[in-house]
């Protein structure tokens, strides 16, 4: 009992045969450009990674970027935020000499805005641990923002006037 193929059935098989390779390279194509595309994206997020990394200096468990224009105490905070960080809170005496480290005049983010003598990081806290220059802070109403100014010495830091332009360093924690 042998099979008998016919001329119909095999162009109906030759058919089916055209069908599914059809469709295989149809699905491999999309699958191709679907991977292409993820490489496109991959190879673009490794790029701003890299430019990133070229802008940020790690110390400590965080990022660090210094600002190359001026700008107010509230301009500098906000560049910051739009870059997934915040003005620099001072954690400690290293943290505090790293800063020192970039020797520019630059806002870090804290403030007595809210109530004057009450000083407080962008993230809420009370200062514990100051290192104010000798005198300072000493602005009264007017100087409501803090700067590090005397870079040279550990205690660098300054109470100013918010809205004076100045360079900033942005912090972004890499380990909440």
């Amino acid at each position: 009992m042998g099979f008998l193929y016919t001329k119909h059935s095999s162009e109906k098989q030759l058919a089916r045969l055209v069908t599914i390779y059809t469709n295989m390279t149809s699905q491999l194509l999309t699958q191709n450009r679907e991977v292409q595309q993820r490489f496109n994206n991959l190879s673009k997020d490794t790029d701003e990674l890299q430019k990133m990394l070229r802008e940020w200096v790690y110390f400590s468990g965080s990022l660090y970027q210094v600002s190359s224009t001026k700008k107010t105490w509230n301009q500098s905070r906000s560049d910051c935020r739009q870059k997934g960080a915040d003005l620099l809170i001072i954690n400690s005496k290293e943290e505090q000499a790293f800063a020192n480290r970039f020797q520019k005049y630059m806002w870090i983010g804290l403030t007595d805005v809210t109530n004057e003598g009450s000083w407080k990081w962008v993230d809420g806290t009370a200062m514990s641990t100051s290192y104010w220059s000798s005198k300072e802070p000493n602005g009264g109403k007017d100087e409501n923002c803090v700067d590090i100014k005397n870079f040279n010495a550990e205690k660098s830091w300054n109470d100013e006037s918010c809205s004076l332009s100045l360079l900033w360093i942005c912090e972004k924690k890499l380990f909440q």
